[in-house]
This record gives structure tokens, C-alpha cells and sequence, in this order.
């Protein structure tokens, strides 16, 4: 009678060959984390870009010409403009600045209401935003709104949290309303 089982280098080489497959296979199965983690950047930066046109249409068809307060057609009507039309923040019209000013609780307004994003936890940049359960830091750059330098930034740093690390950085420009994508290392 003759046994129906596997020799023993039989299993030598299907044990080698899992081994090879897993070796090459593995490091596909790493990267791709890293890749989920970019297609998601790249997807809020292109849903907060739609989202300052969509702001600034509705701007360009209320007729106003100004700083507009509350911009009743967009969003939950509750964010305010430049005076070039382009989203600034809630509650941004105080003393002779109105619309001009730009600051870091703004800038966190509006990706909270320029975006349905609550699936993000968002933090202002500051040592603490780091190493935690954060996804997003945001901050500014600037504070006179009708400059080309003056910026919001947002980091996503779910990827990686520990400061200094490379990451997406997501700016907004409210003089121009445009919106750019690149990689950078908050310090």
C-alpha cells in the first residue's frame, strides 16, 4: 500500500516558495497605508478647492461687491468674506478690519465650514497637536488677507504624527481663493 502524503522536499519547496511570495508581496501590502493615507490629502484638498469656488460663486451671484457677513447661500450661511469675495471665517467683521484680517481660530472655522469633514479631528499648530490622536493642524500665515503670502494651512498628519515629519500641507489663499497641495515639514 502506498501512502498518498507529501515527501518532506515536497514541503521544503512549497514552504520556500510561500516564503519568496510573502518576501515581494509584503512590502505592496505596506505601501499601500502610505497610499490610502495621500489619496485621502489629495481628496479634502480637492473637496476644500471645490469648496472655495462653490463660495465664491455664490458670492459673485449675490451682486455684492464687498465684505459680505453670514453668506446666506452657502454652506450653513454662517461664513463671512473677504472683500474680494473669497471665504474668510465666521464672525470675521469686528472694528475697521472687517473681512481684512486673517487669523488661526479662522482658519479652523473655515475648514469646519467650508468642508463636511467631521470625520477629522483638528487642532490648532501648537507642540501638544503632535503625537496624538490628531489628523489635521492648522494655522496661518500672515494676517492681512489682501497680500498673496497670506495663507491658511492644513497638515494632515494622521499618517504620521510625530512632529517634524514630512507630511501633506494643504494651503488656502484668501486673496486669491487659490487653493495648493505640496508636501512639508511642520518644525
Amino acid at each position: 500500500m502506498k501512502n498518498k502524503g507529501f515527501t518532506l522536499i515536497e514541503l521544503v519547496v512549497v514552504i520556500v516558495l510561500l516564503g519568496i511570495l510573502s518576501a515581494t508581496a509584503l512590502p505592496k501590502f505596506i505601501n499601500n497605508s502610505q497610499g490610502a493615507h495621500d489619496s485621502v490629502a489629495k481628496s479634502l484638498s480637492g473637496s476644500f478647492k471645490g469648496a472655495v469656488s462653490l463660495y465664491y460663486s455664490c458670492w459673485l451671484a449675490s451682486g455684492e461687491q464687498d465684505v459680505i457677513y453670514n453668506l446666506a447661500c452657502f454652506g450653513q450661511g454662517d461664513i463671512d468674506s473677504t472683500t474680494l469675495g473669497y471665504p474668510l471665517g465666521e464672525d470675521t467683521l469686528v472694528g475697521v478690519n472687517a473681512g481684512t484680517v486673517l487669523t488661526g481660530d479662522y482658519c479652523g472655522e473655515l475648514w469646519l465650514g467650508l468642508l463636511d469633514a467631521n470625520d477629522f479631528k483638528l487642532a490648532e499648530y501648537v507642540d501638544s497637536s503632535f503625537g496624538g490622536d490628531n489628523d489635521i493642524i492648522y494655522w496661518y500665515s500672515n494676517a492681512v488677507t489682501t497680500l498673496p503670502t497670506t495663507y491658511c494651512y492644513y497638515n494632515y498628519i494622521a499618517d504620521n504624527t510625530a512632529k517634524g515629519q514630512e507630511n501633506w500641507q494643504i494651503h488656502y489663499f484668501p486673496a486669491t481663493g487659490q487653493v495648493t497641495l505640496g508636501r512639508a515639514t511642520l518644525g
